[in-house]
């Protein structure tokens, strides 16, 4: 062990097909390179893996970047819980719970905690006067009562969400023309783009089928889009760095195809810089102060979320801009990825956005490692 070794990284993980069974392989490796010089251990572990009794100081296996390839290895309890799971279902949201309830109290802690569901995320940034001009009017979907009540509400014209994130996936436009025909254009569950015409009175009936057991909100639609008409939003990166500070790694627009209705990166989406797209739709000056508008924003949201649902380490947060140049916050993820920084070329941002994650894990490592000693 190197004589500045401080502890240990482990990242809570999904476990999916291929070798090793994992998602986001690139940026995991990344983490394992990155932390050797911190004094830093990190491994990959998935949570239905624990052993029979974690209290009993068994070990976990998981894997590890080293010499070139994936290793699988047995580790102990890590002193800090990275939780990139993305949840596909309730077995694997379960399943975590269950491996972070049964761990001991003490040497552990989480890197951060997870985002509630959107609406009571909402529900708390609503209530800062500086941010409630940028937020969408939303509310909960629970059935055909609050689909016709927001139909009246937003003349006819809306946009449903899951309440959890989707990456695109899951989403639904809803368009009432007048004449007892419907338009719906979205993605389904697999993320495929579809659009049909269906007739008025079936619906309700059609988007209770769509929804299914997931919990959805209902937010009026904004034409979020280019002038070439593809969707596109702002993906903002900000991260607790070295000091355990907030600082805004980088950002950029990711765009979606014409057909789509939303911009993510995992439906088809590409990644360009904010600067010259914004240029290259606005006059001067609103693209200054469209990023000017966001900049403020980012700073602000943070420490609102984290003094409502606790410690936060990183927060992707997605804008929108109508064709006026309004700004809109259309949602904040606890859990981002950072492709778009690769493929708009913005290395900075993009080694920063691997390596403030473990400065903050060194951060939090430290200040464990002060409470014992003392």
């Amino acid at each position: 062990m190197p004589s500045d070794y401080i502890g240990t990284l482990g990242v809570m993980v999904c476990r999916r097909t291929g070798s090793p069974p994992f998602a986001e392989k690139e940026y995991l490796r990344e983490l394992c390179l990155a932390s050797s010089c911190l004094g830093i251990t990190v491994f990959v572990f998935f949570p239905e893996d624990k052993p029979d009794s974690v209290k009993l100081n068994h070990l976990i296996s998981g894997y590890t970047y080293s010499r070139g390839g994936w290793e699988k290895r047995n580790f102990p309890v890590p002193d800090i819980i990275y939780d990139r799971c993305l949840f596909k279902n309730t077995a694997e949201t379960s399943s975590a719970a269950a491996f972070l309830s049964d761990l001991p109290d003490s040497r552990w802690s989480m890197w951060s905690r997870g985002l509630p569901g959107k609406i009571r995320v909402y529900n708390l940034l609503k209530r800062e006067q500086c941010l409630s001009p940028y937020l969408p009017h939303t509310l909960i979907y629970n059935g055909s009562e609050s689909l016709n009540q927001a139909l009246s509400l937003f003349d006819g014209k809306l946009f449903l969400k899951p309440s959890g994130g989707s990456h695109g996936k899951h989403t639904l436009y809803v368009h009432c023309t007048g004449n007892e025909e419907t338009v719906l254009q979205g993605r389904d569950r697999s993320n495929s783009i579809f659009k049909m015409t269906l007739p008025t009175g079936e619906l309700s009936s059609w988007v209770k089928k769509f929804t299914g057991r997931r919990r959805f909100i209902i937010q009026p639609y904004l034409k979020l889009t280019s002038r070439a008409g593809k969707p596109y939003d702002v993906r903002v990166l900000v991260q607790k760095n070295a000091r355990g500070r907030w600082t805004t790694t980088g950002m950029a627009v990711r765009q979606g195809p014409a057909e789509g209705m939303t911009s993510n990166l995992h439906g088809g989406g590409t990644a360009l810089p904010v600067p010259s797209f914004l240029e290259s739709e606005f006059s001067a000056p609103v693209p200054d102060n469209i990023i000017a508008c966001i900049n403020q924003l980012s700073d602000l949201i943070p420490p609102i979320l984290e003094g409502g649902f606790g410690r936060l380490g990183e927060l992707g947060i997605d804008f929108g801009i109508d064709c006026f140049g309004k700004v809109w916050l259309l949602e904040v993820n606890s859990k981002p990825g950072r492709r778009a920084f690769r493929q708009t070329g913005d290395i900075p941002a993009a080694k920063l956005s691997v390596e403030n994650p473990l400065r903050y894990a060194r951060y939090l490592l430290l200040r464990q490692l002060r409470r014992v000693n003392t």
